[in-house]
């Protein structure tokens, strides 16, 4: 019956072993992706899930239950040990992944800031150029309508010799000179009116009817 104990003491403790064996198969598979500082960590669990790995036959004989204790303790603290250092480096990856996409995005919205803002400088500089365009084409305007006025006031200065001369040549007027004349001026336009009561040095007819400037005239 001791033998048979002996015996079954001595394939848990093998068991253990090869338990504490798998553990640091697989510690030395996940340290692959940690880094040199964070596998450093486990080099105590490492060394002694080993030392519980390289038990003499000799001992296993004499203390299967001691060996199967050191060795079953040894892969739980290896394996928690390497749990907690993957963790730790997955969490530390997502930070540093977080932070990453957090620059990248900080760097887009400058990019895209500094191009708003040089769009607005842009369209603050076409406001500029439409507004002195704006100013160019209202003088031009107001120098084509004084030149506009210039020739009408000439042409009508001609004009209003004529039927005048025929007046004085005529020996017998058919209406009077008064009446004549003011047909002469209803002929006109008000610009021409205006023109003309310009040229006559006449005052206060800018807001003048055409009536009122014929009367202001005749």
């Amino acid at each position: 019956m001791a033998k048979t104990t002996t015996g079954k003491a001595q394939r848990h403790a093998r068991e253990a072993i090869d338990e504490a064996s798998t553990a640091l198969a697989r510690a030395k598979k996940a340290t692959a992706s940690l880094s040199a500082k964070q596998a450093r960590r486990l080099d105590d669990y490492v060394g002694d899930a080993r030392s519980a790995v390289d038990v003499s036959k000799k001992k296993i004989a004499r203390k299967p239950r001691k060996v199967a204790h050191d060795a079953e303790r040894a892969a739980r603290r290896l394996e928690r040990a390497v749990a907690k250092a993957v963790t730790r480096a997955e969490r530390k990856a997502r930070l540093r992944e977080s932070a990453r996409r957090a620059a990248a995005d900080a760097e887009r919205a400058e990019r895209e800031a500094a191009e708003r803002a040089a769009e607005a400088k842009a369209l603050r500089k076409a406001a500029r150029r439409a507004q002195k365009e704006a100013v160019r084409a209202e003088l031009d305007s107001q120098a084509a309508d004084e030149a506009l006025v210039a020739e009408l006031t000439s042409s009508g200065a001609v004009e209003a010799a004529g039927p005048v001369e025929a007046a004085r040549d005529a020996p017998v007027a058919e209406e009077p000179a008064a009446a004549s004349e003011r047909t002469d001026l209803a002929a006109l336009t008000v610009v021409e009116l205006r023109a003309r009561a310009r040229a006559e040095g006449r005052t206060g007819y800018s807001r003048l009817t055409k009536s009122q400037l014929i009367d202001l005239l005749s």
